[in-house]
């Protein structure tokens, strides 16, 4: 029995440990140019993806995000503990009476952008269909959109990060397999 409680500890220990990636100084130092590079061309294929998707403008999907995600924040947590949003959607009809409510102000003091820019994108985002605003100003984002964004931009976004960490994770690990200790076989 301890033995099976050790294991299922030191396992717990190993999940964790693969939650919360961390990278040692010296070895950021070694291979920061290289990692610059790889993370400087994810973030410019995002920025160059998010650009597309909502007509040139920049600004309008820092609004749109702020507002979803905070909509959302009680679904999950930053430790990684998520509910299962899908389940909720389709089982629980008041689903969205949990939405947590939003304002111009609000987002405006997230974002640092001025309140009158954000109004202005939240009117184009509602005649998008993609936010709704209820009769005391608050927003919310709308069944409109997961079938928008789901299916293909955020699975074109998940393949280029887990591009990116491989190839950061490659360039890292590069160290032991360069390694002085290491025997040839």
């Amino acid at each position: 029995m301890a033995d099976s409680t050790n294991t299922k500890a030191r396992n717990n220990r190993n999940d964790a440990r693969e939650l919360y990636l961390s990278v040692e100084p010296e070895q950021y130092e070694r291979h920061h140019s290289k990692i610059a590079i790889i993370m400087g061309h994810f973030a410019l294929r995002h920025l160059n993806m998010i650009y597309q998707e909502f007509e040139g403008d920049l600004i309008m999907p820092m609004v749109f995000g702020e507002i979803a995600h905070h909509n959302i924040l009680k679904f999950y947590s930053r430790t990684g503990q998520f509910q299962d949003l899908d389940r909720i959607i389709k089982t629980d009809p008041k689903w969205k009476q949990q939405l947590a409510p939003c304002n111009a102000y609000s987002i405006s003091e997230a974002t640092g952008i001025p309140r009158e820019t954000v109004r202005r994108k939240v009117d184009k985002l509602l005649k998008k269909g993609w936010l709704t605003k209820n009769s005391k100003g608050e927003i919310f984002i709308t069944d409109a959109v997961g079938p928008k964004f789901i299916p293909e931009f955020n699975r074109s976004l998940l393949q280029e990060m887990l591009d990116a960490c491989k190839q950061i994770r490659s360039v890292l690990e590069s160290d032991k397999l360069c390694s002085p200790n290491k025997t040839a076989r």
